[in-house]
């Protein structure tokens, strides 16, 4: 599941209600291979991505970018996504949340939420190790939804914090969080 500063109720509709899906789709995947070092052509890769310090088109991915990105352009396969890239923006307002990631996660096709946490503050982190940096903090009364694929290490879950209908967050914490903690489940 995609979201875009929705309501709680509308992130949990299927993937085709969003016509930014595919946008953001495309700009996770080609943010693997701007932070690879790939150098874009298009107009709008160049746009979004400025291939400042790029090295070139052939570039590797580690591993886990790799079955990111494998996941992301199946997933564009199934929904028919063709994103312009002769355009020059896409619909993308919450890019900087992606951008502040060390590690980057995939668009889920389920997700699932805890409404209303009850527990302690949690430090939402830019990638899947504790000395990451801080890019956020769950208090009680957020939301946290999950609603994006991790290749990553076990132990570590991605997850999308929400305060009240305001999508605040992006990042990773050390889990599993217990459900137990919430004032509902919901997915």
């Amino acid at each position: 599941m995609l979201r875009f500063a929705a309501p709680l109720f509308a992130v949990l509709t299927p993937l085709p209600a969003f016509a930014d899906a595919c946008d953001e789709m495309w700009f996770i995947r080609n943010l693997h291979f701007d932070r690879a070092g790939y150098c874009f052509g298009s107009t709008l890769g160049q746009n979004i991505f400025d291939n400042a310090g790029c090295t070139g088109k052939d570039i590797r991915l580690d591993a886990e970018a790799q079955a990111g990105v494998d996941h992301i352009k199946e997933m564009e396969g199934y929904h028919g996504c063709k994103v312009d890239t002769e355009a020059e923006r896409i619909d993308m307002p919450n890019d900087y949340m992606f951008r502040k990631l060390e590690d980057l996660p995939a668009p889920s096709e389920t997700g699932s939420a805890c409404m209303g946490w009850r527990g302690p503050e949690i430090a939402v982190l830019a990638g899947h190790r504790v000395d990451a940096p801080v890019v956020g903090t769950v208090r009680p009364g957020m939301d946290i939804m999950w609603d994006y694929e991790s290749f990553g290490p076990a132990g570590w879950e991605i997850v999308s914090v929400y305060e009240g209908s305001d999508w605040v967050g992006l990042g990773w914490v050390e889990g599993p969080i217990d459900p137990g903690l919430c004032t509902q489940l919901a997915g």
